[in-house]
């Protein structure tokens, strides 16, 4: 009986006991344990917690708080706002993720209209008379990767979640915290409210490579400096039950020595402790150490080394977690918080940095001059990517400021860089091209804004110089006036030297010069309209077609005058306007000239009567590269011009003032006479293999043909002599690399007039000349 009640006794106290003990654990964990997310910094490598992060949630392991540094806070917020791991990744991998990491603007996104003409420059610098110090800073930039992309799309992607948690990171989907540097205080700031994307921006401002932002009057750094694996914060501000920490770096890894990002990390990073005690959760250490700060290109294959690598911690993880969430439950709250995501609309534009007469242009630019009209972010991204497309502002800092009574203002933190600027390029060749290449520029940033620039083209075969004076023009469609003078000089040789010979006689001598008044107008973001009027004048000096000797003998001559008036439409999204591998070109135009013209021969000093000419002629190029792989690109070309005129009074005059078909940069500077006429028609097809970003394998090959043949009778004579009678073939083989500021390339190049003509060269720089007289 005794024994009886005392296993009674012993029954009720172990089932108080447990009774005692469950609702203690259920109150601690919230109806379960609660799990805490640390993620740590490592540029690219930190790709690999999207990976870590789906092999959770296949697992049904939640994820209720992270903490993130750096990369991992980006992969941290994006998860708070909602993000799944499948879409983080396809972003990761896109071409606009590559480009604002890399500070690249999409030819999608520049406003043609605003892009400046093409020229050799490779080095633009501002001159500053009051201060020449200043240019050290553009010598040596404070970042090397340009914030211009990265400031908008960071403003678009995230100011839509800011609103949608009031700025209080605990209101995300997931709450959120990340960490930033103050440098000048020496401490982290970690970061639980406010303006989620500067929040997310700062802590991923690596030193040197990005540039930094101000939070609260100091500018703030990549949180790895203090704390690049945040477990205390997530302690502190959280208290989960468990922490799963993810460190894609290590404090044992060794700097490379000829990776610059890898020293600069190791010389940076001074808190270097990725540890977490073994009770408070499990650490997962991704073995992605031999990737590279940004070697995001490899995106994927870092992704699946997380996601492998999480797989083989989930049950390590589960043996120590009971809390488990479907991913179906997390998927339909992912969706009802997504549902909830409001788009920003803006009230108000309001501009610092600048000066008055800057800040009501650029105002003007996002309110489009309806200052009661709401901005939708759409219109806060064309109208930013049309402030920074001419060059004239070295930041723009875009911010939404949000009203708690639901007017939001767009703050514009502008840099503008100083008006006067020097510039230098050129092109250095194996051939006769050789050039030097200098600017002066005086640039206004306002609503009238002025242009005004003198450059100068000096070479061995090649020289000229012009003068250019552009204003802005204030109306509903975006326009200027532009004018010009230039004056030019070039020589051509009967054949493409490899080196430059001095004794080697010029074949043609081309003079001229003229005076230009431009009006040019926008046609969207992507093309542009244009008229002008010309007047100049135009000297050739030449040996005659049957000239056996260019050594011996006296040259002709023609002279001409020339009034013209041309106008057309053109668009332009080419990814590189000499060795392009993305994007299309098309542009027609009509051009209508008078002409008064007059002949010498070389062993006369008489020269015939000044005769008069009307030319109409109009041209179509058309040109689209296709992707048929990511690594391989096809390039499609059209090209035709019609002309109606009369021959001039003798061959070779007709030929040297007739447009030449001449595609390549190593076919500028070649007068052959098979590819020039007034009439016409080209097609060609150009395979490019990018087995990098700025490298590229390409072919380049032509099909031309004159409509209508010009030749030489006894006299020496032009006539026509047939329809169609002589096509022709170029083709050309260049390995290309193009770095940011010129082009490099080795080329071999095939032309099949004359006959066995093969030719072979290198080529550093870019190569545009100044613009002629009726092309």
């Amino acid at each position: 009986m005794l024994l009886h009640k005392l296993s009674k006794i012993v029954v009720r106290t172990v089932l108080l006991s447990v009774v005692m003990a469950l609702p203690t654990t259920f109150a601690h964990a919230g109806e379960r344990e609660k799990v805490g997310l640390v993620l740590s910094g490592g540029g690219a490598k930190g790709i690999a917690h999207v990976g870590i992060i789906k092999a959770l949630e296949d697992n049904d392991i939640p994820i209720d708080y992270v903490a993130g540094t750096s990369m991992g806070a980006i992969v941290g917020s994006l998860y708070s706002c909602g993000w799944s791991p499948e879409r983080m990744l396809k972003m990761f991998t896109s071409k606009d993720f590559s480009n604002w990491s890399t500070g690249t603007i999409s030819k999608d996104e520049v406003y043609y209209f605003n892009t400046p003409a093409p020229t050799p420059q490779w080095l633009s610098l501002n001159v500053n008379f009051k201060d020449t110090t200043d240019m050290v800073g553009q010598i040596i930039p404070t970042s090397l990767i340009s914030p211009l992309p990265m400031n908008i799309e960071f403003m678009r992607l995230y100011a839509p979640y800011s609103e949608q948690c009031g700025e209080n990171f605990n209101d995300l989907f997931v709450p959120f915290r990340c960490v930033t540097s103050d440098v000048y205080h020496k401490r982290k700031i970690v970061c639980r409210s406010g303006s989620l994307g500067d929040a997310v921006r700062a802590s991923m401002s690596f030193p040197l490579v990005f540039r930094p932002i101000e939070m609260d009057g100091v500018l703030v750094y990549d949180g790895g400096i203090y704390d690049n694996f945040p477990v205390d914060v997530m302690r502190e501000d959280f208290k989960p039950d468990f922490i799963i920490g993810v460190s894609v770096s290590s404090a044992d890894t060794k700097p490379k020595k000829g990776d610059i990002y890898s020293q600069l990390e190791d010389m940076i990073i001074q808190n270097n402790n990725y540890s977490l005690p073994a009770a408070e959760g499990v650490k997962i250490q991704v073995p992605v150490l031999d990737f590279g700060v940004l070697d995001f290109g490899a995106a994927e294959e870092i992704y699946s080394i997380g996601y492998k690598t999480g797989l083989s911690m989930v049950d390590s993880i589960k043996s120590r977690l009971s809390a488990r969430e479907p991913l179906g439950d997390v998927t339909a709250r992912r969706q009802r918080f997504a549902a909830a995501t409001p788009d920003v609309m803006f009230d108000s534009v309001s501009v610092t940095g600048a000066t008055p007469g800057q800040a009501r242009y650029l105002k003007y630019l996002f309110d489009e001059g309806k200052p009661n009209d709401k901005i939708s972010m759409d219109q806060v991204q064309n109208a930013y990517y049309r402030a920074v497309t001419d060059g004239k502002l070295s930041d723009l800092l875009p911010q939404a400021e949000l009203g708690k009574d639901g007017h939001n203002t767009l703050l514009l933190e502008a840099t503008v860089k100083n008006p006067w600027s020097l510039g230098v390029g050129g092109w250095i060749t194996s051939s006769t091209n050789n050039m030097l290449y200098i600017n002066l520029g005086y640039h206004t940033l306002s609503f009238n804004s002025m242009d005004i620039d003198l450059s100068g083209w000096i070479g061995q075969s090649y020289y000229a110089a012009k003068l250019r004076s552009r204003f802005a023009m204030r109306s509903a469609l975006p326009s200027y006036m532009e004018l010009s003078a230039v004056v030019s000089r070039q020589k051509y040789y009967d054949s493409e030297l490899l080196f430059y010979q001095n004794s080697t006689p010029s074949f043609i001598t081309d003079l001229q010069g003229f005076f230009r008044l431009d009006y040019c107008w926008a046609l969207g973001r992507k093309a542009k309209g244009f008229a002008n009027l010309t007047w100049g004048w135009e000297s050739n000096d030449y040996f005659p077609y049957n000239s056996g000797d260019f050594a011996d003998g006296d040259k002709d001559k023609s002279h001409y005058r020339i009034a013209a008036f041309k106008t057309g439409v053109e668009l332009n999204t080419l990814n590189d306007q000499m060795y392009p591998s993305s994007g299309k070109e098309w542009r027609l135009n009509i051009l209508l000239s008078h002409e008064q013209n007059k002949f010498m021969q070389g062993d006369s000093d008489e020269s015939d009567w000044w005769t008069s000419h009307l030319r109409g002629s109009a041209e179509l190029m058309w040109k689209h590269y296709f992707s048929l792989h990511p690594k391989f690109k096809l390039g499609a070309m059209v090209n035709g011009i019609v002309t109606l005129q009369k021959l001039y009074q003798n061959y070779t005059a007709t030929l040297v003032h007739a447009p030449a078909f001449a595609p390549t940069p190593a076919t500028r500077n070649y007068f052959n006479v098979a590819f020039r006429s007034d009439n016409y028609g080209a097609i060609g097809l150009s395979p490019v293999w990018t087995p990098y970003s700025r490298a590229q394998l390409r072919g380049d090959f032509f099909a031309y043909c004159p409509i209508r043949d010009v030749a030489a009778d006894a006299a020496g004579n032009a006539v026509y002599d047939g329809w169609m009678r002589h096509p022709q073939f170029i083709g050309e083989v260049a390995l290309v690399y193009n770095f940011p500021f010129a082009s490099l390339s080795l080329y071999a190049n095939y032309l099949s007039s004359p006959r066995g003509n093969w030719n072979f060269g290198i080529n550093f720089g870019l190569y545009f000349q100044a613009p002629k007289l009726l092309r």
